[in-house]
């Protein structure tokens, strides 16, 4: 039965064809764009929101796209809930490659730059049919564009911000028709020691510092094949602050490195997408920054990946591929492990007339260590009238146990199942002249998932035990009108989400029921006006219900200006009503405080 799978799949894919390839008059999309997503909501965020930022990527994300972050301290390790699910239910891509940590599942938001690529691409719902174990609250995709052109520039960023922050950007980038090359470095630094609002304690052992290299080249061999290879190294090096109720002297310490070698090989009705990624993560961490011991953690992961697109005809387009993975893991905790997992994927989009599009996709993977489902999802979008849109989909879906899950020393389980879920939603969009606006209700249930529970005074351990169901709904409005030399934009986003645990009945810790974000933007001429607000109502820090951390509301300002052709000047507060807020309990997040930046383009 599994070698019939596999020749029924043929090669099947999760890489997923990420640029837009054009080909004659026909266009080949990615699985992030909206034309493969059909059913789905899709925010791209584009270099021009992003060369403004002085933020991290969480906070960039929290900004532009109303999602919900739990961070442990400003700086300290932050962690995503999309939809109301858990850190390691939204996948996190680089050029199509998951990154999210082979030990834990996670990803930390604060240890990735927001500007070192030039977009990023958000897909909420589950989609684990194309994109692989973990895409149940949602997808985040860092891409680097490569086009091919006469162009080359070189930018400096520069800011300097309250508490000794320092934040250093240069980027320099060459193309011609036949070689593209970009190099970006990011260092950012600070003391971190702010005030705690209504006390008498600073934010003691909190300075952090880090750095990332950012590396891509792109080859025009003819006018069918191109090679593509992309690199980027991190490293943060973060004291661990001190809570309201005890001091701290902890230190942690983590880098990545990450190579992705990719052949393009595209003809008028077909795209070939080979990738070969090597990806590696380690941490440090130290309970005394003073003292030498310390615990560590390490993985290594292999990933070769190869898609096959066709385009039957100009209405129907389908995709097949396959995904092979090697993970080894090991480190205090875990003894040196290893994994294999082949993964076979195949997508069908079919627009069978003028107003509507859908998608069909199915997924199997196999594993030396677990079962992988199957998973299969059917989103479709269809055109009313002119300027009013229906979409809707229902997928089956999936995660996978991490390192953590099933080898941590004396507590893992290798007895443990793949998580599974099931989600549907529907939404519309209606758009007309200065209006877009969107709404979307959805329901998921989750089943197997992984919880820790203790089994004895000072054990814990993994088990598939909790059962979830997340529902609730999500509002988009943007504004758009311009008069003469002035331009104006607002963007609503609002976010309604309940996540119990069926067997207590009870709302999930840290998932907001309500969250709202707000921007609006002036532009005249060569100045730029904008205010941020955000909304995180309450949240709840036991299982029980019975202690929260309290809503907050936050405000911020910014002003750009272009001084000249090459030169702009920008300046921003953040929190600038001075809020006292926590987004974990007990660990206090900065008062007012400022930023100052240059940014020179040649």
């Amino acid at each position: 039965m599994k070698h019939w799978i596999i020749l029924l799949f043929g090669c099947a894919i999760f890489a997923q064809n990420d640029s837009i390839q054009q080909l004659d008059e026909i266009k080949l999309y990615g699985n992030f764009s909206k034309k493969m997503t059909a059913g789905y909501h899709v925010v791209i965020l584009k270099k021009d929101s992003l060369k403004t930022t002085q933020h991290t990527l969480g906070n960039t994300l929290q900004n532009n796209a109303n999602l919900y972050f739990k961070q442990n301290g400003n700086g300290m390790v932050s962690s995503i809930s999309m939809r109301g699910s858990n850190a390691s239910h939204t996948a996190v891509y680089w050029n199509g490659i998951a990154i999210n940590s082979t030990l834990n599942g996670q990803t930390d938001f604060n240890s990735l730059s927001a500007k070192g690529h030039n977009q990023i691409e958000i897909r909420k719902g589950a989609a684990s049919s194309v994109l692989g174990s973990g895409a149940i609250g949602g997808a985040i995709n860092l891409r680097d564009k490569i086009r091919f052109n006469s162009k080359k520039n070189l930018e400096l960023n520069a800011s300097l911000g309250s508490y000794n922050t320092l934040h250093l950007f240069l980027k320099s980038k060459i193309s011609t028709p036949k070689l593209y090359a970009k190099l970006s470095v990011e260092g950012n630094k600070s003391n971190n020691d702010f005030p705690f609002l209504n006390t008498s304690l600073l934010n003691e052992n909190g300075a952090y510092y880090n750095h990332h290299i950012n590396a891509v080249f792109g080859y025009r061999i003819n006018p069918k094949n191109k090679l593509h290879l992309y690199s980027t190294s991190s490293y943060n090096n973060r004291n661990l602050s001190r809570s309201l109720t005890a001091p701290s002297n902890a230190k942690y310490i983590n880098s990545e490195k990450r190579v992705l070698l990719q052949w393009l090989n595209s003809g008028k009705k077909y795209s070939s997408n080979a990738k070969f990624a090597f990806l590696n993560e380690d941490y440090q961490y130290y309970l005394n920054k003073t003292n030498p011991t310390h615990a560590v953690g390490k993985s290594n992961n292999i990933i070769l990946k190869y898609d096959f697109s066709y385009l039957i005809n100009r209405k129907m387009h389908t995709k097949i591929g396959l995904e092979n993975k090697f993970l080894y893991g090991n480190g205090s905790n875990i003894d040196h492990k290893s994994q294999s997992n082949i993964e076979n994927y195949v997508s069908f989009h079919h627009q069978p007339v003028n107003k509507l599009n859908y998608n069909i996709s199915l997924r199997k993977g196999f594993s030396n260590i677990y079962k992988i489902p199957l998973t299969m999802a059917f989103g479709m979008t269809y055109q009313l009238n002119p300027t009013l849109n229906i979409k809707s989909n229902i997928s089956t879906n999936y995660k996978l146990p991490t390192f953590n899950d099933l080898y941590w020393n004396h507590s893992g389980n290798e007895n443990l199942n793949s998580e599974h879920n099931k989600t549907a939603e529907i939404g519309i969009q209606f758009k007309h002249n200065i209006i877009d606006f969107t709404t979307t209700t959805y329901y998921s249930k989750n089943k197997d998932l992984i919880q820790w529970r203790p089994t004895n005074s000072f054990l814990w351990k993994p088990v598939n035990i909790q059962e979830v169901s997340n529902y609730g709904v999500d509002l988009n409005l943007a504004l758009k009108h311009k008069i003469n030399h002035h331009l104006f934009e607002a963007n609503f986003q609002y976010d309604y989400s309940i996540s119990k645990d069926n067997h207590l009945q009870k709302q999930l810790i840290y998932v907001p029921f309500h969250k709202a974000n707000s921007n609006f933007t002036y532009r005249y001429k060569t100045l730029i006006a904008s205010v941020n607000t955000q909304y995180n109502g309450f949240v709840f820090t036991t299982t029980s219900n019975t202690q929260t951390v309290n809503a907050y509301w936050l405000t911020h300002l910014q002003f750009y200006k272009k001084l000249n052709t090459n030169l702009n000047i920008g300046f921003s507060i953040n929190n600038l009503f001075n809020k006292a807020y926590q987004s974990v309990a007990y660990r206090p997040m900065p008062n007012r405080n400022y930023n100052l930046n240059i940014n020179l383009k040649i």
